[in-house]
Parts: C-alpha cells; structure tokens; sequence
C-alpha cells in the first residue's frame, strides 16, 4: 500500500505574506495578480494531497480482506458464495474478523466443516448488507437433523444452525431460515463455550423456521458459572411452530448451576410464535439447576400474535429426580407491548391461554422445584386484547403431578402506568401447598 507523506501546510503563512504583498506600493499590478495566483495554488495542492492521502482504499474483490488494523477496526472479509463463507468461518486465523456477506442466498450444506453448521471464531462478526436484512439470506432448511447434534454432544445433545459465544460475537442484518426437523434446536444459538464473559449481539435480523428463533442459553456443566451477555435489538423473530415453536428463548439449563445471563431487548418485533419470549433455569432427566439466574431488560419490544406472549418461570424440574431450587428471573419493561395473543397452542396447553404466565417453581414428574424467585416489573407497556380469562396469570407453584412443584417459591409483579390496565389471576400453588409458603404478588 502506497502512503501520500502529507506536505507541511501553514496557512498562517500565507495569510501574512499576502497582507505584506497588499500593504507594499512598490509591486505592479501584474506581479500582485501573479503572486496571489501561485499562493492560492499552493493552499488548493497542499489540501489535495492531504484530501488523497485519507481517502480509503477501494477494494472490489468479492473475496478479500481490508486491513483495518490502522483504525483499531477488526478485519474485514468479504464473501460471496457459500463455499468462501464456510472457508473463511473455519479458518483460526479469522479469529476476531468481520465477515461481509455480498447480497444471495447461502444454503447450508452437510458437507462442509462442523455438518454444515456455522460456528463463529472468537470475537468473529458476521454481517449482511446494512439497511437490508433481506438482501443476504442464510438458508438452514435443507440440512439433515444430524447436523444439529454437536460433537460428543458437547454441551448440549442438540444445537442451532449458526452458533455464537466465543468473547464478542455479533451476527447483524441477515435473514435466517431455520430447519423443521425434531434435531434442530434453535435456529441461532449462544451455546458455544467460551472460557471468559461471553457478549453476544444479534439486531436487524430476520429470524425463523425453527423450533427457537433465537435461543441464549448457558447450558450443561461445562456452563457452571459460565455468564453470557445479550444484546438484541431490532430483529423480526416469526414463525419458529416446531415442537414448542418459541421465538426467543434466554434459559440456564441442566447442569449450568450459578450460571449468569443478562439480556437487553429493544425495538424487536417477536409475532406469529407458539410463544414469543420464554425465559427459565431449567434441570430435565436427573439434572440440577441451582442459583442460576436471568436479568432481561426490553424497552420497546412487541410480542403480539403469538400462542402466549411472555413465559417467565425461575425454576423448571422436568424430571424424576431432576432439582431446581434457589434460581432467579428478572424481566423489567418500558414500552413494551403484549397484544392478541391467541392462546396456548399444544404442547403447550399445561399453560393458560393470556398473554403473560409466570411461575415460581414448575415441575413435570417428582423431581422438585423450591426456593425460586421471579420478579416482574412494567411501565407503560400495554398488554391487551390477549385470549383467554385475564392478560396475566401468576402462580407461585405449578405441578403436573398431584403434588405441589415445591415450597418457597415466589412470584412478584410489578405495573405502573399504563400496565395497570392488564388484568390478573393469581394462584399460590397448584396444587395447593398446605403450609402456604408458594406466593404471588401483584402490585399496582
């Protein structure tokens, strides 16, 4: 690269040699005519060259890499087609690049590393074309299930399409087809392990086909303490109706006990799920799930037309001997909105049809759920028009099983403003829990 040395430009200078030239009676009109034209031209040149030498160079390759390093900016790639995409993901050296997507369609295909899944490098981005999501699409629907199942199951039995969670990665203005088949577990996931904090960033996306649009989650013991930031922001999540068919799912789950998540929403339009943002710490088969917690701020968000809007519950035992206990969710909302959910749409039907449901502890079989908290606090978000008894339902405790879920678990709802037009059923414990230590409470 050549570099234009920058010429040594005083202006002060010729400001002064022109005001001495004006006082002087001595020179000829021609003479002052001439040395003004020289000054002036040398002013225009000196700021030429500066105007070239900042200029950036241009690059019109559909394969190549601009060294940004000067500007403290990371790498940039620029890929085409899909075999350069999978090349250049795949490639250590990439570590901390930007990967630029040309305008197509890029269909995943089994052949590739990883059965075809894109897994993101650390501190790796990956971007489509800015102000278009809809120029550059990553299509996951051809792939067989087997490529959702990771390594050794490693850390978890299934997995996403496009992986994220090595230090920062972010993926930005694409669209994002998910996968129909019963071993696709999300369409975008945050799974991978990471040794420090992971930050993740997914905006202006379009998001799904999936079974979870996008799923942040820590998950396994090899995400004991493990703690994930997330940054959504202005993404359409929308018809993931696979199995639980959620659109956006943020969860610690089995195993991942002190496992931290902190997720900021805004300006994201979640619709036509079977559930639009779920969030729990969840221990299934006979895992555990201890002292894991969530923390969501939306500000500006709209779930509307979904089965149910939002599902919080702090604690999930899904099996025999499966133990969720002493875990927390907190969700706090400004602007947000929660309208014409239609109800719960199986497999889902444990839930009642509204637009909101949280519960403190929550089992399937005999495991136990004890000792959860959920906390829930709205301003001037409307929730309206939702199917079914009452917009929001609170349960301290809910069972599948005759018995309650466990005991200390409490729920606490908070609205303000506008909020405090959405209507309320709250039960303690279903079943009831004689000793009466499961409670909800609702604050207007």
């Amino acid at each position: 690269m050549r570099f234009l040395q920058r010429p040594h430009c005083n202006n002060n200078f010729f400001k002064l040699k022109l005001y001495n030239m004006k006082q002087s009676t001595r020179l000829s009109r021609a003479t002052w005519l001439l040395s003004l034209s020289l000054i002036l031209f040398g002013i225009i040149s000196c700021k030429k060259e500066i105007s070239e030498a900042d200029a950036e160079p241009k690059n019109s390759s559909a394969f190549t890499s601009s060294n940004s390093k000067a500007k403290g900016e990371s790498k940039k790639i620029h890929v085409a087609d899909i075999s350069q995409l999978y090349a250049v993901i795949n490639d250590a050296a990439n570590a901390g690049s930007t990967i630029v997507l040309a305008a197509g369609t890029y269909v995943l295909n089994v052949g590739y590393p990883n059965a075809g899944r894109l897994e993101l490098l650390e501190n790796m981005q990956l971007r489509g074309q800015s102000g278009h999501p809809e120029q550059v699409i990553i299509d996951a629907s051809a792939l067989p299930g087997t490529s959702f199942v990771p390594a050794n199951n490693f850390p978890a039995p299934r997995t996403g399409a496009i992986r994220m969670g090595r230090g920062k990665n972010s993926i930005e203005w694409l669209t994002v087809k998910g996968n129909a088949s019963m071993q696709a577990f999300s369409v975008i996931d945050t799974d991978l392990i990471w040794t420090g904090v992971s930050q993740v960033k997914v905006a202006h996306c379009v998001v799904s086909g999936g079974r979870n649009g996008i799923d942040v989650r820590n998950v396994g013991v090899a995400s004991i303490g493990r703690v994930l930031e997330a940054e959504l922001s202005n993404n359409e999540v929308f018809e993931n109706f696979v199995q639980q068919g959620v659109g956006i799912l943020i969860q610690n789950a089995n195993g991942a006990s002190g496992a931290i998540i902190r997720a900021s929403l805004s300006g994201n339009y979640v619709h036509g799920n079977k559930i639009g943002i779920r969030s729990f710490n969840v221990a299934g088969g006979i895992n555990t799930i201890h002292s894991a917690s969530v923390v969501i701020e939306s500000n500006a968000d709209r779930f509307e037309e979904n089965g149910l809007g939002i599902a919080l519950v702090p604690g999930i035992s899904e099996g025999p001997t499966a133990t969720a206990n002493g875990n927390f969710v907190d969700f706090e909302a400004h602007g947000t909105t929660v309208k014409h959910s239609i109800g719960a749409i199986p497999p889902e039907t444990f839930n009642p049809s509204c637009g909101i449901v949280v519960m403190g502890g929550f089992k399937f079989s005999t495991g136990e759920a004890s000792n959860n908290r959920v906390t829930m606090k709205l301003w001037g978000c409307t929730i309206s028009d939702n199917q079914g008894a009452a917009d929001i339902y609170g349960y301290g405790a809910f069972s599948e099983i005759a018995n309650p879920a466990g005991i200390n678990n409490t729920v606490q709802i908070q609205l303000n403003g506008v909020s405090k037009k959405a209507t309320d059923i709250s039960i303690a414990s279903l079943p009831a829990e004689p000793a009466g230590t499961n409670v909800v409470n609702i604050i207007r």
